[in-house]
């Protein structure tokens, strides 16, 4: 009776035991799903920091801190959007967080770098920071393929990148920022880049803009981040548009 009693303690102890590392096995993918999270709202939250930083700038007539702000916020934008694709990770507050991010990085902070300084400039700071909210909040929904619009970052990419090129010609940004409001405005479709999850050669385009961004003279890196945003701009679907195009193809199959 004794061993018998000691067999079932016995039994009843391993299966506790399985139960327990079953448990902690399964809960290993929403530990891991919960950490990826944190780190893609802790890189949302560094790039409204950046935003914030560039807004603070603009204020103190430094436009040049100002547009590496911008720049660095573009390129972080990406590595975002990747990390949320890739792991399939949202949440509420991670959206969010990120559209705050966003509008604050690529529609107030790039606004700025017009300057203030006169009523002309004013409103076409004023209407650069509606066009890029009209954008964010009524041609993002419903596309999962394309962007309806020019996207907020490429329209502040070239601001940031020809603010830097002319040294802040308030004539070449104030037609520059006309033709990105028109560009966001516009219901053309442009695809989704996806320059970490697409074909080689854009993630080498992506990892020069960073190599360039941290070792290379700063109107070197100016001039590819603007040659850059200039492609995606006006050949969105030759350069841009192949892997969008062969999924749509996919789907259809």
């Amino acid at each position: 009776m004794i061993v018998l009693a000691l067999a079932q303690n016995s039994r009843v102890w391993d299966c506790q035991c399985t139960g327990f590392f079953l448990t902690k096995d399964q809960s290993n993918p929403q530990m891991n799903e919960f950490s990826w999270k944190d780190v893609a709202n802790a890189l949302s939250l560094a790039n409204m920091i950046l935003g914030l930083f560039s807004i603070f700038c603009s204020f103190c007539k430094k436009s040049y801190c100002a547009s590496w702000m911008i720049l660095i916020s573009f390129l972080l934008d990406m590595a975002i959007r990747a990390i949320t694709r890739h792991l399939n990770i949202c949440s509420k507050l991670g959206v969010e967080l990120n559209d705050f991010a966003v509008f604050t990085a690529f529609g107030l902070a790039s606004a700025l770098l017009l300057g203030v300084d006169g009523p002309l400039n004013g409103f076409l700071a004023v209407i650069y920071v509606l066009a890029a909210a009209f954008r964010l909040c009524f041609y993002s929904a419903g596309l999962s393929l394309t962007h309806k619009g020019l996207p907020c970052s490429y329209a502040s990419c070239v601001l940031a990148s020809t603010s830097l090129l002319t040294k802040g010609n308030t004539f070449i940004l104030f037609c520059m920022a006309s033709l990105m409001i028109l560009f966001m405005m516009d219901q053309s479709y442009y695809p989704h880049d996806e320059i970490l999850e697409s074909e080689n050669w854009k993630k080498v385009v992506y990892l020069g803009g960073v190599i360039m961004l941290l070792f290379s003279p700063f109107s070197l890196t100016a001039f590819y981040c603007l040659m850059w945003s200039l492609s995606y701009i006006f050949f969105p679907d030759a350069l841009w548009g192949k892997t969008v195009c062969l999924r749509q193809q996919h789907l259809r199959n």
